[in-house]
């Protein structure tokens, strides 16, 4: 078994083919890969999407599972999602469905610089909050942990409680503590 196929490199795509006699006609060939070309985000690190097509190629008995529903997003999401998705014509097409129902519209907005940015987030938050709903209810997700300072300045600012998942605060690491005390 062979979980997030589409983020095997070339290497481990050669270890699992062999281990799954891919060359001997009359071995069992059991081999269960799980994987999504259209996630497939760990090119940097060597990953190659193209190991879905050659695991085709290599296992012509395989079995093509389809997992449609979503769980998490709504249709306007996946409706998205797809609009661009379904441009590359190397991909596996899927008709991606959920029961969340339509949910909001989806809203553009292009920031100056990552101050203007910021200002844009906690607006949203405010306004969100303003209109009765939760902190609780919400997420920030940004590329790279470089982005967070401004957004928690503008957060701190703001009086906007916050809890950063899967990383340190700004202001907590211990490069930025040892140059706060120097100063």
């Amino acid at each position: 078994l062979v979980d997030e196929f589409q983020d095997t490199n070339t290497a481990q795509y050669a270890i699992v083919k062999a281990l799954a006699a891919a060359d001997v006609p009359d071995a069992p060939h059991n081999l269960f890969v799980v994987g999504d070309e259209d996630q497939s985000i760990y090119r940097w690190r060597g990953a190659d999407w193209r190991n879905i097509e050659r695991f085709r190629r290599d296992f012509p008995r395989h079995v093509t599972v389809l997992l449609e529903q979503n769980y998490r997003s709504t249709q306007t999401i996946l409706d998205a999602a797809r609009a661009v998705i379904d441009r590359n014509p190397q991909r596996t097409p899927k008709a991606l469905w959920t029961e969340m129902g339509h949910g909001h519209g989806i809203q553009l907005f292009e920031a100056y610089d990552e101050s203007e940015e910021a200002a844009f987030i906690v607006h949203q938050i405010d306004k969100h909050v303003r209109g009765g709903g939760r902190f609780s209810g919400l997420a920030v997700m940004y590329r790279t942990n470089a982005q967070s300072r401004t957004i928690e300045d503008a957060l701190v600012r703001k009086r906007i409680p916050y809890q950063l998942v899967g990383g340190t605060r700004f202001y907590d690491r211990r490069e930025i503590r040892d140059v706060l005390a120097y100063l």
